[in-house]
C-alpha cells in the first residue's frame, strides 16, 4: 500500500514539475517562456505578480514541454548607441604572446 502511494506521489510531482510557463503581452505577443514558474505561484494574486513583470499581461501554463525553450523579452533591451557607448577600444598594439 505504501508503495502505491509513493508511486502516485512521484508521478504527481513529476507531472507538476513538467510544465511550460508562458507570459503574453496585452497584444498577445509571447514575451517570456520557461519551464520554471516566472512568478510566485503561492501569491495571493497571480494577476498582480504577472503585472509586475508584464503590465496587463497574462500567463498560460501548458503541459507541452518539448518546445519550451527559454525566452525572456521582459528585460529592457539596449539600443545600438547604448551598446556602442559601452565598448572600450584599446588603441594599443596587439600582443601575440
Amino acid at each position: 500500500m505504501k508503495t502505491i502511494f509513493a508511486v502516485l506521489a512521484l508521478s504527481v510531482s513529476t507531472a507538476a514539475s513538467s510544465a511550460c510557463y508562458m507570459i503574453y503581452s496585452p497584444s498577445n505577443e509571447l514575451v517570456w517562456r520557461g519551464t520554471s514558474a516566472p512568478v510566485r505561484m503561492d501569491a495571493a494574486s497571480l494577476k498582480d505578480e504577472i503585472n509586475k513583470m508584464v503590465p496587463k499581461g497574462h500567463m498560460v501554463v501548458s503541459s507541452e514541454t518539448a518546445s519550451c525553450y527559454a525566452l525572456d523579452l521582459t528585460t529592457p533591451r539596449k539600443t545600438m548607441s547604448d551598446k556602442a557607448g559601452e565598448i572600450k577600444y584599446d588603441r594599443g598594439t596587439p600582443s601575440f604572446e
